[in-house]
């Protein structure tokens, strides 16, 4: 073979998932001998001055910087380059040159340099931003010989990215878009040439999911330089070709074309950074490519392509994909590299105009693509782990996302959003709303995979609602279509719910030809999976995918051998039933889907029972898990279902048992608002309780109402309030507005929640102490009327958090008799006043618990605590030695903590008095940020005036989690 034959034989691209590799550690650290944390997180990665300078160069290309502004900016780098920052080891402990060492700065010390300095000139800032961006992803090639990024890093180098090519701020456009021959749009960020020829290129390159994808005649193509790249977003498979030259024009596949580029003038074979089209014309030379290896690569992988090495990248034509490419000769160049083309053609142009996108449109575009991952990926993480009210925040999330209207494809996304809720409903036992989902996901959604399963997702949301029929109709064609396609992961999971419908047939009318259709269906789902399984292990596919595959299908075999275990029962052979349970329990438990192993145990103990054994199927059934066999079928109530939760209350099984995420079966049961389900949890409840039965589970199924409650008016009201507001005066009014309206519908919640109550400020001013919620000056909130000279001004309302200083516990207030709180709550006010001009106090309202919680039933007030803050603009805390050590206090500063970090929509300040007589009027006394970074013990550790109150306040403090 000619070593072009063998270069192209023998080498593959390689990709490594930065997920799979969570730390750095197991590579070669940098010459500065740094921890693999200090590499993580990329803060301490060393940037040498010279570097930096060769990177803003090559920007200056790129952008085509006036020379003004690039002598400047060169001018204040050289200016700037050290001396070293010693948050690394002393050269000594490290062998490297003390005089290129003190040329270095740590990358952190850059960036605060940068920010502080250039404060005051933008288009500097932004450009010498990029440089360095562009540096530290190439010193950690460098540093860790060419292993990927940490997600961190790459994260950093992203926002620094975007920034540039976003900001608002820049005097003039400074970045350049073109389409590329393979269909991305591409923007150069660093251009080095040397000699005429690619030295190091780093470029944004996004597929956007506007159908364009390149011309196919073309897709194999070879680069030049050694070529690295990162993914920003989205999911693309690049292949590896194995290419022999040919004189048989039989034998060959495709002929080799040459590449020219050209900015405007004549086409020249050296690269232009900046291009108006290209050309590709037809050798003489006629080769074979066989295709080789592929690899799928997802989000925040990195893979490299030697030079001149044949490959093709397929992104599917509706979704975005973006990477960072990076060119790099220093690790390989190949003079002749070409691209595959037809055998008779002579040449193709590429115009190179990207159609009206900007940069900074591409950049915005795969921000919100990469937060949508972000939110679709916390999601489905949360619900494998059966944390479904996390899961459902992460998915409205994501799909809150979907209204924007730069999202690129905002419909497919949306879709895919609904098909997860559906889901996740299904989880919870919502099945109408799964179902209305999961329709509306499939109303518009084409002949893909994602419909073929959302479509076995309904018919088993079908199948719970015991719509047997329709359920059967949907996996049948959920089994077609996926045969159609040739989609064997979609099949397997068809034809095993196809056996379990056949199977609840046979129950219905003991029809013997539907159990052995059943069998038949179900083995050959556990035979599906199983191939399947061999298929993966012997697969070339990246780990990541392989991992995610292989998940689903260990997960069908498993569910399948639990049903298979039913079936062997209903026969009467029970030998075979017990070992397909078994079986289906010891696979279950090497996954991390603890639904999945509770369903296999409780069929396990089933098949047990069944046997007559009675004790190991007790130990089955009690078995202390995540999720217990209990609550795994109060999650998802069905008739099928109802009569196991039977079964197991007739076995003598406590159904009075907890999750890990604190829920009951009795909260699941009213969760998903089946009557039947709940009826049996309370009878168990009753058997257990004895004679102090009804008073204590009335209290508990309150409790099991008001969390319902929190996830309806928070997640599904509330949230999407906070995440889709520009600001605080866009989100605050709505969110009031949307609260009042969702109690006015819901008699339920009404009964549960109070509306939010507030005192005028004016009117607290005047009382001259803490006013009594009997005094009737709290009044349920109303938008005040605008005279014409006010109609800027907004509703704003306070929240103060205190401690009570009252020593009688019996008294009715909790100042003291010098109304020492009411006059530091006045203090607090004014000083805020002054510090935020803007409000306007004849428009301001005070939330205190002791005015708008009504003390003498307080019960629905206290309930609706997370949901009153969140409604409040801003959070005074009127701090003292005791005030972190108080329960209630620091349940309200975790809240608002909360909320000021996940929506940056509410203010919170620390009243900090330095008197020790905090009362009297000219005692010295100020207002500070309130301390985000403060960790608050969990509220079982914190003072109480009233221990009656701690269940209550552990129950909000689990509720206050939801508020992010």
């Amino acid at each position: 073979m000619t070593g072009h034959e063998i270069r192209n034989a023998a080498c593959v691209p390689t990709a490594t998932s930065v997920r799979d590799e969570p730390s750095l550690g197991d590579f070669e650290q940098s010459a500065f001998g740094l921890s693999a944390d200090s590499i993580n997180e990329g803060s301490f990665t060393m940037i040498p001055c010279a570097s930096l300078l060769q990177i803003a160069q090559g920007v200056i290309l790129a952008t085509k910087t006036c020379d003004d502004k690039a002598a400047g900016l060169l001018e204040w780098i050289t200016s700037h380059g050290g001396p070293l920052k010693f948050r690394v080891p002393m050269p000594e402990q490290t062998g490297l040159d003390i005089a290129n060492v003190n040329s270095a700065m740590t990358f952190r010390d850059w960036q605060l340099t940068i920010d502080s300095k250039l404060s005051e000139q933008e288009d500097l800032r932004q450009l010498a931003r990029l440089a360095l961006s562009i540096a530290l992803i190439r010193e950690n090639c460098l540093q860790t010989n060419a292993a990927p990024q940490n997600a961190t890093v790459l994260a950093t180098v992203w926002r620094l990215i975007h920034g540039a090519l976003t900001s608002p701020l820049l005097t003039q456009p400074l970045f350049s878009a073109f389409r590329s021959a393979q269909g991305f749009i591409a923007v150069p960020l660093c251009s080095l040439l040397k000699d005429g020829k690619i030295d190091a290129l780093f470029r944004l390159h996004v597929w956007l999911p506007d159908g364009q994808r390149g011309n196919p005649d073309l897709a194999i193509h070879s680069h030049q330089p050694f070529a690295q790249s990162w993914i920003l977003a989205g999911e693309a498979k690049d292949r590896s070709y194995s290419v022999n030259p040919t004189d048989d024009p039989d034998l060959a596949t495709h002929a080799e074309y040459a590449l020219a580029w050209s900015d405007g003038k004549n086409p020249e074979k050296t690269y232009r950074t900046i291009q108006t089209y290209s050309i590709v014309e037809r050798t003489a030379r006629l080769v074979r490519a066989t295709p080789a290896d592929y690899v799928v690569h997802t989000r925040d992988m990195t893979y490299t392509i030697p030079a001149a090495q044949y490959h093709s990248t397929e992104v599917q034509p509706d979704t975005l994909h973006a990477t960072l490419f990076f060119f790099d000769s220093r690790r390989g160049f190949e003079k002749d590299a070409r691209v595959l083309g037809p055998k008779n053609a002579e040449s193709f142009t590429q115009l190179r105009d990207p159609g009206g996108m900007t940069p900074g449109l591409l950049a915005n575009k795969v921000d919100m693509g990469r937060r949508w991952e972000d939110f679709m990926q916390q999601g489905n993480w949360h619900a494998q782990q059966a944390e479904l009210e996390l899961a459902l925040r992460a998915h409205h999330s994501a799909l809150n996302l979907c209204g924007s209207l730069d999202f690129p494809n905002a419909t497919r996304y949306r879709h895919l959003v609904l098909g997860e809720l559906g889901n996740t409903n299904r989880g919870f036992g919502r099945y109408e709303q799964a179902k209305d989902l999961l329709e509306e996901a499939l109303s518009e959604m084409g002949p893909n995979q994602h419909r073929v399963e959302f479509s076995g997702e309904l018919g088993v949301v079908y199948r719970h609602m015991n719509r047997l029929a329709d359920a059967k109709r949907a996996f049948q064609l959920q089994y077609n279509t996926a045969k159609q396609l040739k989609y064997e992961r979609a099949s397997c999971r068809a034809i095993g719910n196809l056996g379990m419908v056949n199977y609840q047939l046979y129950k219905e009318n003991n029809d013997e030809t539907l159990l052995d259709l059943a069998i038949k269906q179900l083995t050959e789902r556990v035979e599906s999976a199983r191939r399947t399984k061999a298929a993966l292990s012997s697969e070339k596919a990246d780990h990541h995918t392989k991992a995610r595959q292989m998940n689903y299908a260990v997960t069908r075999e498993v569910i399948g051998l639990s049903r298979l275990s039913l079936c062997y029962s209903a026969r009467g052979n029970q030998e075979d039933s017990i070992a397909a349970a078994q079986d289906s329990l010891r696979i279950a438990r090497t996954l991390k889907d603890c639904t999945v192993i509770a369903f296999s145990s409780f069929f396990y103990g089933r098949a047990l029972l069944a046997n007559g054994q009675h004790g190991k199927a007790m130990d089955q059934f009690n078995l202390p898990t995540a999720c217990p066999p209990a609550i795994a079928l109060c999650k998802e109530p069905s008739e099928e279902h109802l009569k196991y939760l039977r079964e197991l209350l007739e076995a003598g099984v406590d159904l009075d048992v907890i999750d890990s995420s604190g829920y009951s079966t009795l909260d699941y049961a009213v969760f998903s608002g089946d009557e039947a389900t709940q009826q049996v949890v309370l009878a168990c409840l009753k058997r257990k309780l004895g004679s102090d039965a009804d008073g204590r589970i009335s209290r508990r199924l309150t409790n099991s109402k008001l969390k319902r409650g929190y996830r309806e008016l928070f997640q599904e009201k509330l949230r999407p309030v906070l995440l889709s507001a520009a600001d605080a005066n866009e989100a605050l009014p709505k969110l009031r507005r949307v609260y009042a309206d969702s109690l006015a519908a819901n008699q339920e919640n009404r009964r549960m929640f109070d509306r939010l109550k507030v005192i005028s400020y004016s009117e607290f001013l005047t009382y001259g102490k803490l006013p009594h919620s009997s005094n009737g000056l709290a009044q349920y909130f109303q938008p005040k009327p605008r005279r014409d000279r006010e109609q800027h001004a907004r509703d704003f309302v306070i929240f103060i958090s205190y401690t009570r200083i009252n020593k009688d516990p019996s008294a009715r207030t909790p100042d003291d008799a010098k109304n020492t709180q009411y006059h530091r709550m006045l203090r607090a006010i004014e000083q805020f006043l002054a510090l935020h001009p803007s409000v306007d106090r004849n428009y301001l309202n005070i939330w205190l618990d002791h005015t708008c919680v009504d003390q003498d039933d307080p019960q629905r007030g206290v309930s609706a605590l997370p949901m009153i803050i969140a409604q409040c603009d801003a959070v005074i805390s009127l701090i003292d030695d005791r005030y972190y050590n108080r329960a209630w206090c620091s349940l309200e500063a975790v809240m608002v903590q909360t909320l000021k970090e996940s929506y940056g929509l509410h203010l919170w300040y620390e009243h900090v008095c330095l008197d020790e007589d905090m009362g009297k009027e000219n005692s010295k006394s100020f207002l500070r940020e309130g301390p985000m970074a403060l960790k608050l013990s969990s509220i079982a550790e914190k003072e109480l005036s009233f221990e009656e109150d701690r269940p209550k306040l552990l129950f909000l403090e689990r509720q206050s989690q939801l508020l992010g």
